[in-house]
């Protein structure tokens, strides 16, 4: 499933299990069979209990499995993903939190019985709100070796894509206003940051400071409510205000 075709037949959704379904789909055409979303903060938890859901994990009966054991464990208290997610803007794979952190003999066993259990080649993409709220989406696949890296910026699209349609599914939240309006630099600024240009890339484009460029992006997160550039793209891509 295109990016594109994702983003149009989620908005269409009415409940966030036809979303989380397609989304499904999108990751599998992607190698990835599992996913689960969760809460990183306590606002992200207060978002979800508001609309009367919770995490939501791929239905495959070993990810049941190991959600159950999970819960059961209170692994939830622990987990390197959940607690590192919040400090962190990019994707990142579930070895290098193997490698780089300083994690507890208890958080080796949980991350070991995760590969037990066939969640393998893990990545998790942070997704944070405008009012404190930091989500997870972590996905997994029933193989190893999956190089993430041609997809690393579709995937967090994907996710970001994922996290508004469900928060307007929950909250029968609408489009943004008429009124609504970005300047044309910063529109075009957005079309170039949905191409995959740096800031650098489109101040070489538009023959002006990468100073300028930040600005601009900068000003539209703000006018758009949103906490990083990706999810500018997506909320402006969904919203008509850009054509990449």
């Amino acid at each position: 499933m295109r990016v594109s075709d994702f983003i149009e037949r989620s908005n269409e959704a009415e409940t966030p299990e036809q979303v989380f379904e397609l989304f499904q789909t999108a990751l599998e055409d992607r190698g990835y069979t599992h996913v689960v979303f969760a809460p990183a903060t306590a606002p992200a938890q207060h978002a979800l209990a508001q609309g009367d859901t919770g995490p939501s994990f791929t239905r495959k009966a070993n990810t049941l499995q190991w959600f159950e054991h999970y819960m059961v464990n209170h692994y939830m208290d622990i987990d390197p993903v959940l607690l590192l997610a919040p400090t962190r803007r990019a994707p990142f794979l579930w070895r290098d939190v193997e490698i780089h952190q300083h994690l507890s003999a208890r958080q080796r066993q949980m991350m070991r019985e995760s590969r037990d259990a066939g969640l393998r080649s893990g990545l998790s993409i942070p997704i944070h709100g405008p009012q404190g709220e930091s989500y997870v989406v972590s996905l997994a696949s029933d193989v190893d070796g999956i190089d993430p890296a041609p997809h690393l910026r579709t995937l967090q699209v994907l996710a970001v894509q994922f996290e508004l349609a469900t928060s307007q599914v929950r909250t029968a939240a609408e489009p943004l206003p008429p009124a609504f309006h970005l300047t044309e630099r910063e529109r075009e600024c957005l079309t170039w940051t949905a191409r995959g240009k740096s800031a650098w890339a489109i101040s070489r484009i538009l023959s002006v400071s990468e100073h300028t460029i930040n600005f601009h992006l900068k000003s539209a997160m703000k006018k758009l409510g949103t906490a990083n550039r990706v999810a500018a793209v997506v909320l402006s891509i969904r919203n008509g205000l850009i054509m990449p």
